[in-house]
């Protein structure tokens, strides 16, 4: 019997950076802020799922919420790496899907509520051609570091750089040679809903 998949393709599992500290909003969950009636890391996670499995969630707080999305898939950042920003979930990200035998993780941040299946979809189909270097979303010419693919074979490079203090995301995605996907008609889609103003036409902020 033929098989449905390509045998060549990789194993990507998704992962959602919820591990933030929310500075620009006032210390809160950005992930749990709630976007259109649902948090914002509810709307990123079912996108996620359509396009990778499972999904991996990195957060440092909030954990029984995000457990509610994905169950036994929550992660906590080591003490080591804790509070060095994304890139800090990003590590946690890769050993947690290299465990599982993952080949990398398809990556997004939770407080991009209008990401969609389509651009998460071309990051991955060009990933999936030519899989020896990251690729990362650009959009109206500029990079997305956060909105990429990374093999799980990164993980000691990623690690040697948050070491050395370099807290620093595309310093990193261009250490790992990323290649950059165009992504040039979905502008809304990389809007970060990270300060309060970038709320305003939210009409569940403030609940």
């Amino acid at each position: 019997m033929a098989m449905t998949k390509h045998s060549d393709r990789k194993h990507i599992a998704g992962l959602l950076l919820a591990g933030g500290e929310g500075r620009r909003l006032g210390g809160r969950d950005k992930g749990m802020i709630p976007w259109n009636g649902r948090p914002m890391a509810a709307w990123v996670y079912d996108v996620l799922t359509a396009v990778a499995s499972p999904v991996l969630i990195s957060a440092n707080r909030s954990l029984e919420d995000y457990r509610q999305l994905a169950p036994d898939q929550v992660f906590e950042d080591d003490d080591s790496i804790r509070g060095q920003g994304p890139l800090a979930g990003l590590l946690t990200g890769l050993k947690q899907a290299a465990a599982i035998d993952a080949d990398a993780v398809l990556v997004c941040p939770c407080d991009t509520p209008q990401i969609t299946p389509e651009v998460l979809s071309c990051l991955v189909d060009a990933w999936q051609k030519a899989p020896k270097h990251p690729v990362v979303a650009e959009c109206e010419g500029r990079a997305h570091p956060l909105h990429g693919v990374y093999p799980v074979t990164l993980a000691p490079l990623l690690e040697k750089q948050l070491q050395e203090g370099n807290r620093r995301v595309m310093v990193f995605a261009e250490l790992a040679g990323a290649v950059k996907v165009k992504c040039d008609d979905a502008a809304q889609a990389f809007k970060n809903r990270n300060r309060p103003e970038d709320l305003e036409d939210n009409s569940e902020v403030g609940r």
